[in-house]
Formats: structure tokens, C-alpha cells, sequence
């Protein structure tokens, strides 16, 4: 069986011990397409790191689960195409329409240990883990935002030096410093 992870994977490079121990799980388990859905309790998600054309600000949510800024994302729900899941959930969560990707590899990627809590149309949801890859677009900061009732509280620009502090998670702000020391490090123009 091949799907699109799957070939995302075996390209992906990864970059530090982190990347490297996480990539060879994540490998195996993009084998059985159940971990594309949330029947299992380990599986993939996508994320949208979305910067404005000058890429000085970043485009950020603010989760009512998490109760913090952080970027958008989410569940694959059986979709292999992670870059088109990214793209997908910084659409709906965000209201902007248009998204271009600056790479179509993900910038990052990451196991993420999610604390049980309620949904509001799930219910009780256990604890679980999140196979991410972090996707890096681009969107006009002058385009029209649109706050998502239904998953956050805002949406807004905030300077990218400014946005691994708006969080109040700390496993997140290791994510969020690592995206953008590579977005620092390498040009996307």
C-alpha cells in the first residue's frame, strides 16, 4: 500500500535527534491507513504555519481547548494528502481563502501528546497522540480574517518574534521556536 504520507515521509529530512526518533515511528505507522483516522488513538494530524507576505508576522489562533495562541490545524479523518490537510483547516479556521504553500514538504515535524478532555460534539475525548507535520504557507494580511466560533476565540497577526511568547503551552513554544529558527534560516521568496 503507498499513499501520499507516505511518500512525504520517506523524503522528508529531518533535522536533530527529535526529528529523527519521531520520523521512524511516524514511517512505520503511515503503513496502516487506520492511523489516518481518529479510530486510533496515535494519529496523523496537519498543521498550517502561515506567515504574511513581508513573513514578519505570523497567523494565529487562539484554541478554546488549549486556551492559547497557536497555528491552525488538524485531523487528516482518512485523507493522505497532509499538505492538502493543512491547507484545508488554515482555510476553514482562518476565513482566507487564499493560501499558497512555500514548500511542499513540511517545515517540521512532531509527536504530541494530547490531555484527554470534552468536545463539544465528540464528548469525552481520551488521551492521545498526534503524528504532526507542519506545513509553511504564505496569505495577504490585508485579506479578511474570519474567527471559527466553533474551535477558537481569535484570529489575528501577530509579529513573529512576538508569537512563540502568546503561547501558553510550553510543549508548543519548543515547536513554534523550532519552525521559526528554520523559517529565520532559510529563504522562501
Amino acid at each position: 500500500m503507498g499513499n501520499k504520507l507516505q511518500a512525504i515521509l520517506e523524503n522528508y529530512v529531518p533535522d536533530g535527534v527529535q526529528e529523527t526518533s519521531d520520523l521512524a515511528y511516524m514511517k512505520v505507522l503511515a503503513k496502516d491507513d487506520v492511523h489516518l483516522t481518529r479510530a486510533s488513538l496515535t494519529h496523523f494530524t496537519a498543521s498550517a504555519f502561515v506567515l504574511n507576505e513581508m513573513h514578519d508576522k505570523v497567523l494565529g489562533i487562539f484554541h478554546k481547548i488549549y486556551n492559547s495562541w497557536g497555528f491552525m490545524g488538524g485531523h487528516c479523518d482518512g485523507e493522505s494528502d497532509l499538505l492538502f490537510v493543512a491547507h484545508k483547516e488554515a482555510r476553514e479556521e482562518s476565513g482566507l481563502s487564499a493560501l499558497t504553500a512555500l514548500q511542499e514538504c513540511p517545515i517540521s515535524l512532531e509527536i504530541g501528546a494530547v490531555a484527554p478532555h470534552t468536545h463539544r460534539t465528540r464528548g469525552y475525548v481520551s488521551c492521545h497522540l498526534h503524528l504532526n507535520l507542519t506545513f509553511l504557507f504564505e496569505a495577504n494580511e490585508a485579506d479578511a480574517l474570519m474567527i471559527n466560533t466553533d474551535e477558537t476565540r481569535g484570529v489575528a497577526w501577530i509579529p513573529m518574534d512576538e508569537f512563540v511568547e502568546k503561547s501558553t503551552e510550553p510543549e508548543m513554544r519548543i515547536i513554534y521556536e523550532k519552525i521559526i529558527s528554520r523559517i529565520k534560516q532559510r529563504s522562501f521568496k
